[in-house]
């Protein structure tokens, strides 16, 4: 647990940044990567292999990708028969070397590393291809009229569950990201695939590679998402759908992924019953919430404490037609590179000796959708800072002037590190007249 730094001896409350990571870097070094299927197809044009990448990526047109072909698949496509990963594994490759225009719209200003709202949204979108080919049998139809800022468009397919009503698969969560910086000039490979599937809910692991000059791969880390299915009921309502099992078929690695998917599902759970909305501080976690509460309780901060209240910066925006995905609704992938901007600019706030450097993130939750033409404000503010980590939480919620309607939609945690050359000042937040902030002391990574 990474909690606040004084007045308390740091051993006892700080956990090191490079130790928030330790459980998805033990997920690492099982080295249960799914190596590419035999027969799968030669590198093609993405829109024909990942329709919602395709669509939902800037430069997408210029992505390539592979699977295995449709002709050497069962041709069962329904709900209830089990399907192997390597059915729904997917590759897209992202050429930088060879496309300077593709390298302007991932780089970062300086031109060195790749910008992670746009690695987040790729993550997404893959996810998303991954889950319905899964669902659909590995073909890469999708349904619905795609719309994306990009010229291609996904091919439009009904999908349906058991009941004959529209299939709708969302994303529902991400999480156990373990990425290296990533050098935006070398070409970027990932695949994707499911790791466990449990009734209506699925995990897709995502590996990153880059690839040397010569064409060797480099892997460079994971994430996970986890994608949830649903049918549109006679009401036009959203109900869960049992998606198809994943079949093991007697492969130790496979079957070694979905224990580590059936943990992973375990912990989350876990961690959702524990979270402060739902349960008390535990004894060990009473006396920092109590000495971080009585901080700043007099209406006066130390030099090295900052009202939390203090790092808020907000922003609104018009949900716009062009970021919506295969379902009419937001695309998430869109959500989270906004809100994982206005982290970086929060922490650099904070901390500004230097800009700050990503470590990954806790949680990312989508609790609702978001529609086309709402208002969307999301709100940062830093909830934790010691000497080697700064934690970001940002809550969004989308408003509907006409309905007069507003509710909750997003809620994300970053974790954040000063640079390792710049002079890190050991400050720390408190909720100075913001007794509701005290929940965000508890982190739950």
């Amino acid at each position: 647990r990474c909690v606040s730094t004084s007045p308390l001896p740091r051993a006892a409350h700080v956990l090191p940044a490079s130790a928030l990571m330790a459980p998805v870097r033990a997920m690492r070094r099982l080295a249960l990567r799914m190596a590419p299927p035999a027969g799968a197809c030669a590198p093609a044009s993405a829109a024909a292999v990942a329709p919602i990448t395709a669509s939902l990526s800037v430069g997408g047109g210029a992505l390539r990708a592979r699977s295995l072909p449709s002709d050497v698949l069962p041709a069962s496509s329904g709900l209830d028969r089990a399907r192997p990963a390597r059915e729904s594994w997917v590759e897209v490759t992202y050429p930088f070397t060879s496309s300077p225009a593709l390298r302007a719209v991932y780089a970062m200003p300086d031109g060195r590393d790749l910008r992670w709202g746009r690695l987040f949204e790729a993550f997404d979108a893959l996810s998303g291809d991954v889950a319905y080919r899964h669902a659909q049998g590995g073909f890469a139809e999708v349904p619905g009229p795609a719309s994306s800022s990009s010229s291609s468009s996904a091919s439009a397919s009904a999908s349906a569950s058991p009941s004959g009503a529209p299939l709708v698969i969302v994303t529902a969560a991400h999480d156990g990201l373990d990425i290296s910086r990533l050098n935006a000039s070398r070409d970027l490979r990932l695949r994707s695939y499911p790791t466990g599937v449990c009734r209506s809910a699925m995990e897709v692991r995502t590996d990153v590679a880059q690839l040397t000059a010569e064409g060797e791969e480099e892997h460079m880390g994971q994430v996970f998402t986890v994608m949830v299915a649903r049918e549109l009921d006679e009401a036009g309502e959203l109900r869960s759908v049992r998606l198809p099992p994943l079949a093991v078929d007697g492969d130790a690695e496979a079957e070694a992924r979905q224990e580590q998917a059936t943990s992973n599902q375990v912990r989350r759970k876990i961690l959702a019953k524990g979270a402060l909305t739902h349960a008390p501080p535990t004894p060990q976690e009473v006396p920092v919430v109590h000495a971080r509460c009585s901080d700043g309780s007099h209406g006066r901060l130390s030099a090295n404490e900052v009202a939390m209240g203090g790092t808020l910066i907000s922003s609104s925006q018009i949900m716009q037609m062009n970021h919506r995905n295969i379902h009419g609704k937001m695309f998430g992938g869109y959500l989270m590179r906004k809100a994982f901007e206005l982290a970086y600019i929060c922490a650099a706030r904070f901390n500004s000796d230097s800009r700050p450097e990503f470590v990954g993130f806790d949680d990312v939750f989508f609790r609702r959708p978001v529609n086309v033409g709402d208002f969307w404000t999301y709100t940062a503010r830093v909830v934790f800072a010691g000497p080697d980590a700064i934690r970001v939480r940002v809550e969004a919620h989308s408003e509907d002037v006409v309905a007069d309607s507003e509710e909750a939609t997003n809620e994300f945690f970053f974790v954040f590190r000063p640079s390792e050359q710049a002079k890190v000042k050991l400050r720390h937040t408190c909720p100075l007249g913001d007794r509701p902030l005290v929940s965000h002391f508890r982190p739950h990574v």
